[in-house]
């Protein structure tokens, strides 16, 4: 009887398994589209976006902004060196960034923690966005978000509509993976190089965005 038992007990034991992988192979399509499913980020007001095509389309948009042309009313002058950013931004009154405006400082710390990586690419951006708010003159409460800033920003013609649909798309990413969606190292990367175009963009700004006789130091009186 002790034999039997055990006999069976077996038997039940690999059943299981058994029907699972028979079950597996009959609704392998299902299981597909709700493995699909799980793999997306659920976004307010019922909006599911897939976090890789999410990055996929913020890349396409910083190549735009890019390989768009400068504005003809823009002044032309030389770029600020990246050496000069912060001691710039101090010299007109503006809160210097944790990086310098140098993306390579969160490019190493994403290569131990990517999610650490973006929380900093955040506070960056929220920085960077006040700084410009400041800078033509729109007033913003102090706890107000990057996003908030970035729609007044826009409103008031300060940025481009591509700039600003970048800005609130590397912080919609930064904000996932801070709130619990791992990051992987090589989406980081992706996510701090689109974010770049934004840097970039700010840095000319601090070039030519200020009556102040700023010349690069290679042609200072």
């Amino acid at each position: 009887m002790e034999l039997a038992r055990l006999i069976l007990e077996y038997v039940k034991a690999l059943a299981w398994p058994t029907t699972a992988l028979a079950v597996g192979l009959m609704f392998r399509q299902e299981i597909r589209a709700i493995l699909a499913r799980i793999r997306k980020a659920a976004l307010p007001g019922g909006v599911a976006i897939d976090f890789e095509e999410q990055i996929r389309e913020t890349k396409e948009l910083a190549t735009r902004i890019e390989t768009a042309p400068s504005p003809p009313d823009r002044p032309k002058t030389a770029v600020l060196p990246l050496t000069e950013a912060n001691s710039r931004m101090i010299a007109l009154g503006l809160k210097p960034t944790p990086s310098g405006l140098d993306m390579s400082y969160y490019r190493q710390i994403a290569a131990q923690d990517p999610t650490l990586a973006l929380a900093g690419l955040r506070i960056e951006l929220e920085i960077l966005t006040k700084n410009l708010a400041k800078g033509f003159g729109i007033y913003v409460s102090p706890h107000e978000s990057p996003s908030s800033v970035l729609k007044r920003l826009r409103d008031a013609s300060a940025v481009t509509p591509d700039q600003f649909a970048l800005g609130q798309r590397v912080l919609s990413l930064a904000n996932q993976a801070v709130h619990g969606r791992t990051a992987s190292k090589q989406e980081a990367d992706e996510i701090i190089d689109a974010a770049s175009a934004l840097v970039d963009d700010y840095l000319a700004w601090l070039s030519w965005g200020f009556k102040d006789g700023w010349l690069p130091p290679g042609q200072k009186a």
